[in-house]
């Protein structure tokens, strides 16, 4: 390779920095590969896995196949920012919510331009101040930062509840405009921001099903949906964190955007020990909803081969099913279990698995209460159930069909199961006897490189006091 020949970053950039407009995706890579030659066997490949992570966010995708600079997408967008007393009292407009996503932590604060109503500079001098908040770290004091504007405040006679409506002028500059309103005036353009708030909403969680995980980068999903939308430069909408505040199917956790229902495992861990003092109330079901038996076919998720059949019935909870997949596979009783339920992710293949709850070794957790019939399950719908977070031992469970309960079947039970495909005691098979192995010694496997596999005499004779397994068939 010639040392001088440029970076793929290099070339991307300037490719980037020359386009004009929209441009499809084959046409871009052999713009790089221009600039940039490559004997690589599949330098489109390259070339797409660099776009994908690339933190300038120089271009974003307005479909699988068509690529426009993000300078060019969000030049002229505009949204509104609300002021709060103490923005109002300070002077300040505030750099969150009003600069969030529109600048990354390697833009420095002082090269934001900022201009008035008739396109003259406003300063742009920094000041912060500090307010007590309540954080999910308890009460603590927070530092707000923002510019400060006492000439331009005054000037508007600013009032909290009133707006600043903001355009974005000059992308790679991040240059904004900002314009004031008042709150009564803004409130007779609801119907055109309640538009543009939904437009803008439905965009970015259309990204985020689209995103191979289940997550979305807040610029990427941000940018894209501006670029997309039929007039950002419009009147402006609220700022897109506000949209996202108010979409019950989403949530930003200050990097990411995620299905609202997101929960990492540290939460569940929280959750699952915290004692809560609420009493909820008791879901309702008609009498053939509570009657109603769903048969599943549960398995290990890695092991399909070993599985049980479950029945049980509608009115019948997560505790109820919980403690019978515990019996039916055998697991010690005292871990956690956990069920999420498996959807669809918009018009794709993809699926994500919505959290339902945990059910601790007592009966509890925040899951424990469910009745199976309030999940809204049809057949061929697919659970998924975690025993011990620790081992994280993962089942598949597959709904096969719902029937009419038979008399004298005590639900919920184990149905049926896999044909056993026995493994037997090696001690016994030097004395010439065949007799199946209930055990599996850990200690003389992990020693000898091998499962040491035994029935229960055996064990108890020779391997007391070593570290074991139950053998599942």
């Amino acid at each position: 390779m010639d040392d001088q020949q440029i970076s793929w970053d290099e070339a991307i950039g300037q490719v980037s920095e020359s386009l004009e407009g929209a441009v499809s995706f084959e046409e871009f890579c052999q713009k790089v590969l221009n600039v940039r030659p490559s004997s690589v066997k599949n330098p489109k490949n390259s070339i797409r896995q660099r776009l994908r992570y690339d933190w300038r966010n120089r271009l974003i995708y307005l479909d699988r196949n068509t690529l426009l600079p993000t300078r060019l997408a969000m030049q002229g967008v505009r949204f509104a920012v609300p002021l709060t007393p103490q923005a109002v009292k300070q002077n300040l407009l505030l750099i969150d919510p009003a600069f969030v996503g529109f600048f990354d932590h390697r833009t420095l604060l002082k090269t934001i331009k900022l201009l008035d109503e008739q396109g003259q500079a406003l300063p742009t001098v920094l000041k912060s101040f500090k307010e007590k908040e309540t954080t999910p770290f308890g009460d603590m004091e927070v530092e707000h930062s923002g510019f400060e504007l006492v000439e331009w405040f005054n000037s508007h006679q600013a009032q909290a509840g009133d707006y600043v409506l903001i355009t974005i002028e000059d992308w790679d500059q991040r240059c904004f405009r900002l314009e004031y309103e008042s709150a009564h005036v803004r409130e007779q353009h609801r119907a055109e921001i309640t538009a543009q708030n939904q437009e803008l909403a439905d965009l970015i969680f259309e990204a985020l099903e689209s995103e191979r995980d289940e997550g979305v980068l807040a610029s990427v999903a941000v940018y894209s949906a501006y670029a997309r939308m039929q007039d950002p430069r419009g009147y402006p909408g609220d700022h897109w964190m506000q949209v996202i505040e108010q979409d019950s199917r989403m949530l930003y956790d200050g990097f990411m955007i995620r299905y609202s229902d997101w929960r990492s495992l540290f939460d569940m861990f929280d959750e699952a020990l915290e004692e809560s003092s609420t009493v909820e109330e008791a879901i309702a079901l008609s009498p053939e909803q509570a009657r109603a038996v769903y048969r599943f076919k549960a398995a290990f998720a890695f092991r399909p081969g070993l599985w049980r059949r479950i029945e049980i019935q509608g009115e019948q909870t997560l505790a109820d099913f919980n403690s019978i997949l515990v019996t039916a596979f055998g697991h010690d009783w005292d871990h956690l279990g956990g069920f999420w339920k498996r959807v669809q992710r918009g018009k794709s293949k993809r699926y994500r698995y919505i959290d339902l709850g945990t059910v601790d070794p007592f009966g509890g957790g925040e899951g424990a209460d469910t009745p199976i019939a309030s999940i809204e399950l049809q057949p061929g719908d697919i659970l998924k159930y975690v025993f011990d977070f620790g081992d994280w031992i993962e089942h598949t469970l597959t709904l096969e069909e719902i029937v009419e309960p038979e008399e004298g079947i005590e639900y919920p039970h184990i149905a049926a199961q896999n044909e056993p495909c026995y493994r037997y005691c090696e001690r016994c098979k030097v004395e010439g006897r065949k007799t199946v192995a209930t055990w599996i010694c850990i200690d003389c496997s992990d020693r000898e490189q091998r499962d040491v596999l035994l029935c229960e005499d055996c064990l108890n004779e020779e391997h007391e006091d070593h570290y074991t397994d139950k053998i599942l068939y």
